[in-house]
Parts: C-alpha cells; structure tokens; sequence
C-alpha cells in the first residue's frame, strides 16, 4: 500500500485534472458558440422564428453543460483546497465558477425566454440582447479566470513542494 502522501498527491493530480477539462470544455463551447456558431446562425438562417428557437435551444444546452462541468470543476477546487496547503485559490475559484453558472443560468432561463418573442433589431430585442451578451461573456470571463487560477494554483502548488529522491 502506498504511503498517505502520495495517495494525497494522486488524489490532488487527478483532481486537477478533471477541473481543468471541466473547464476548458464549457469555455470552449461558449467561446465556440459566441464567436463560431451564432454569427454563422445569424447570416444563414432566414426565419427569424427558427434562428430564436435554434439560439435559444443552443443557449439552454450550453447552460446545462455549465451546470455539469460547474458542479464537476467546483467540487474538484475545493477537493484540491483540501489536500493541500498550497491551495491559495480554491475557494475563489469555487466561487468564480458558482458566478459564472449563475449568470448563464439568468441569461437562459430569465433572458433568452423573452429574447424568444421578440422580433430581432428592435429595440426591446437590442436591450434583452446587450444584457443576455453582458451575462454571457461575464460567465465566460469568470470560467476563464477561475481555468487560469486553477493552472496557475498546480503549478504553484508543484514549484512549493519539496521533491525527495526515490
């Protein structure tokens, strides 16, 4: 049986891991969709009922991706937060990730909803939409600082830990 430290250290590697591609999945389909997919679906689909119910439906799974890959990438901060001393950004970053799942959450579910019924470059639809894009790239912004901290925080943690011979 291996010693305690090092079941710590596997522990804390792989959950690094999981809460890195956590992260890097959900950002890059958000980044995916924002820069890729809706520009595209903005010039290519002619009817503005499709283009409001394929965006809407595109916003609702990216949320629930956010929700899975938030949930994952939250509990593994805070496992890392556990193993370690080193663990300086653990929390923050489990609170970055719970802000950003809440402003896609907002934007799905009290945004995009009214976004729906509205014909595209009116005014009521540009003011719903600066807001569901201010809470769109708010939660991509927080997911990407929280991905930083969390690659910043391992490499930290690694430089700090003294290394034995084996």
């Amino acid at each position: 049986m291996p010693p305690v430290g090092n079941q710590t250290a596997m522990l804390d590697r792989s959950a690094a891991v999981l809460e890195t591609v956590a992260l890097a999945v959900w950002i890059g389909a958000l980044a995916g969709f924002a820069f890729v997919f809706a520009p595209l679906a903005f010039h290519t689909v002619t009817n503005v009922a499709q283009f409001a119910r394929l965006v809407a439906a595109s916003i609702h799974a990216l949320t629930l991706l956010g929700l899975v890959c938030g949930a994952i990438a939250v509990a593994m901060a805070l496992v890392r937060g556990r193993s370690s001393a080193q663990r300086w950004s653990s929390p923050a970053r489990a609170l970055l990730i719970a802000a950003a799942v809440g402003f896609a959450a907002y934007d799905a579910y009290a945004i995009v909803p009214h976004m729906e019924h509205l014909v595209p470059r009116t005014a009521a639809y540009r003011a719903l939409h600066d807001a569901s894009s201010r809470l769109y790239g708010g939660a991509l912004l927080l997911a990407t600082v929280a991905l930083v901290l969390a690659v910043l925080d391992g490499r930290i943690g690694a430089k700090e830990k003294p290394r034995h011979a084996s």
